[in-house]
Formats: C-alpha cells, structure tokens, sequence
C-alpha cells in the first residue's frame, strides 16, 4: 500500500509539472514591423480590446541585427543567429554551418516539427512577403498562399484565411501581414501615415478573429499575435533604441491566464510555446522557453 501511495504521489508531481491547456489549434498572426510604442497614440480598438482579454507584452526582444528574415526565422525555429545561421534581411538560407540539435540533421521550423508529430494535421501559411515560404520551411505546409503587400491584399487574405479556417480548421495557421512594414521604411515608423496603416492593421487582425470565431473553433484555439521588430524613422535592422528592440506579443484563448506578463520573453519563445502547447518536446539547441505564466 506504501509504495502505490508513494506511486500515486509520485504520477500527481509529473501530471503537475506537465499541465498545459491542450489546444487543438495554433493560430499565429504576424505583423511585421509593429512599432509598439506607437500603439498609444492610435486608436486600434480591437486590438486595446485584445489586450484585456490576453497575456501580453510590449517587451519581446527582438535577436540583432533586427531584421525580418532573421527574426522571423528564430521566430519559428526557437534558435537564435547563431545557430540557425540566417544574417541578412532577406536570408532564404543559412550563412554558416548551424548548431542543430542531436540526432537531427536540420534546424526545424515549428511547422516541421508539427507535421512530424501530427502527420495528418492540416497546417496553412498565408503570407506577404517572398522570404517567408522559405523561412516557415513550405515542405511541411498543406496550404501556402502569397498575397501582394498591398491593403486590398490584406483584405483578400483575411477573406481567404477565413474560409480556410472555416473549411480545413487547422492545426496550426500562419497569418502574415506584411505593408505595415513597407509603410514605415516609406514614411516612418513614427510618421501619421504609419499611424493610419496601424488602423488597417486592427481590422485585419479583428478578421482573422472573426474568422476564428465563424470556424467553430474559437474555444479550442490559442492565438499568439506578434511582430519580428519595429521601426524607427524609416529603417531597423542593426543595433537600435527600443522602437525598434520592443515587440508586442498577445497570447489569447484556451487556458491563457489574462494580463501583463512579468516574465522576459524573446523571439525564440513563440515556437517554444507553441511545441509546449502541443505536446512537442524541445530540441537540445533551443533558446527558447514556453512562456508558461501565460497560462492557468
């Protein structure tokens, strides 16, 4: 009887330590250069209604220099440039020999990684900018559709992304959106017209959340919404102040605990915490962490 107990005990700490919400669906909305600090001097009313209802920063460190492909990549892979290899904005490809993981002879993206997991599950990937189907690693996607970086191709995205959903409600969905950015290296990241864009940007984040919601799929579903860097004037890319540095990150839907999070956060964690919600286990040569106190 002592060592049942002892067992039961012993099966209650590994059931503890191993609790997480079990989503069946991951959907990512990336918003690339998302200047931050601009966000209170725009009225974006859904995504200040999002806040509320999420766990949140506007502190997720980007990795230098604070590139898209860079970023993007150590988004999706939980690795950082020096290990995944990736160095120039428009990287599609390693720049030098990667650390990869033992017993692996790639750096995989969380898309990979799912698709080895859940070999039947359907994975989609809507994007802007030309880099990112390399960069998700396109082999392991069902769907992968490009749209131009316009503000009528945002909106045909959000109308497609939301069919899709409501068809083939995925495992897991990529949502990129990608004119915000090309609007800041024009006018500025700090300028009104990127201040307006910021605008559009709301919708289309509130689109794909409607569009969650009219899937059925919204009581299982966690959503993590962020950006790879922001802006300041009209670039980034190498060592900035904090427009550029800061990104926001909302986690939203099952299990998530609401309000700030306390804990640092840097790209490498939005793949660590997807695999973490979906019961993939992490590779040796990840910096990344699951961002566990976003969760009940």
């Amino acid at each position: 009887m002592k060592k049942f107990i002892i067992l039961l005990a012993a099966l209650a700490v590994c059931l503890s330590v191993d609790a997480r919400p079990r989503p069946k669906h991951v959907i990512m909305i990336g918003i690339d250069g998302w200047t931050i600090g601009e966000f209170e001097k725009v009225d974006m009313q859904f995504v200040r209604s999002l806040q509320q209802s999420s766990a949140w920063t506007f502190d997720k460190r980007t990795v230098i220099p604070s590139a898209s492909a860079i970023n993007w990549e150590s988004i999706f892979t939980a690795t950082p440039p020096e290990y995944h290899g990736y160095t120039k904005w428009n990287s599609v490809g390693p720049d030098f020999t990667q650390v990869k993981a033992r017993g692996r002879d790639d750096i995989p993206t969380i898309f990979r990684l799912v698709r080895e997991k859940y070999p039947a599950a359907e994975i989609g990937v809507f994007y802007t900018w030309k880099p990112i189907k390399d960069l998700v690693d396109s082999t392991a996607v069902n769907d992968i559709r490009r749209f131009e970086s316009t503000l009528e191709s945002d909106r045909a995205e959000v109308v497609e992304a939301c069919e899709y959903m409501k068809e083939k409600k995925p495992k897991l969905a990529l949502f990129y959106f990608g004119s915000l950015d090309h609007t800041g290296h024009v006018s500025g990241f700090q300028s009104e017209e990127y201040r307006t864009h910021m605008l559009h940007i709301d919708q289309c984040i509130a689109g794909i959340f409607q569009g969650i919601k009219d899937a059925g799929i919204e009581n299982d579903t966690v959503v993590i919404l962020t950006s790879d860097h922001g802006g300041f004037n009209k670039a980034h890319g190498g060592q900035y102040v904090d427009p550029v540095m800061q990104t926001p990150l909302f986690i939203y839907g099952k299990g998530v605990r609401t309000g700030q999070m306390s804990c640092p956060s840097i790209e490498m964690d939005v793949a660590a915490t997807i695999a973490w919600l979906l019961g993939i286990k992490p590779l040796d040569n990840w910096t990344g962490k699951p961002l566990k106190e976003a969760f009940k």
